[in-house]
């Protein structure tokens, strides 16, 4: 998972859904110059912020570099640096870039090899984290 994470390198994340380490109070893991230049840029309806504010068009190891500098815009990307399982995954990631681009071509091979569910048997969610009401099942055929 610490491998995937990394296609948040090209990402973007609406404000929403990092709002809450903005403000009332800033979070304490977030960089405090990062916190305030998303703040100016939230203030705009409907904005967006790179994940990667470095290399945000390159899938490269910038991410890892930037999590470690306290700078995950994500909760979760930043919490990668502060569980003890991950932290040292994330370092190896931000100190070479060939380590993670190996990483990561392999893990995406492993997803490119699981099975697709069809017909009744999956189903395309309209919101990913809630499964459909039964009326509004689409089932992928």
């Amino acid at each position: 998972m610490v491998t995937l994470l990394g296609a948040h390198t090209v990402g973007i994340a609406h404000c929403n859904f990092f709002q809450d380490r903005l403000s009332p109070v800033p979070d304490k893991t977030m960089d405090p110059t990062l916190a305030a230049q998303l703040l100016k840029t939230c203030a705009k309806s409907s904005a967006t912020a790179f994940l990667d504010q470095n290399t945000s068009f390159t899938v490269d190891n910038e991410y890892y570099r930037q999590i470690t500098l306290r700078k995950g815009i994500l909760t979760i990307d930043q919490e990668l640096t502060l569980d003890k399982s991950s932290a040292p995954i994330v370092t190896s990631f931000a100190a070479n870039k060939d380590v993670f681009s190996q990483s990561f071509a392999n893990a995406m091979i492993k997803m490119a090899n699981i099975d697709v569910l069809v017909g009744s048997a999956g189903e395309i969610r309209k919101n990913c984290g809630v499964f459909n009401q039964k009326a509004n099942r689409k089932v992928v055929n």
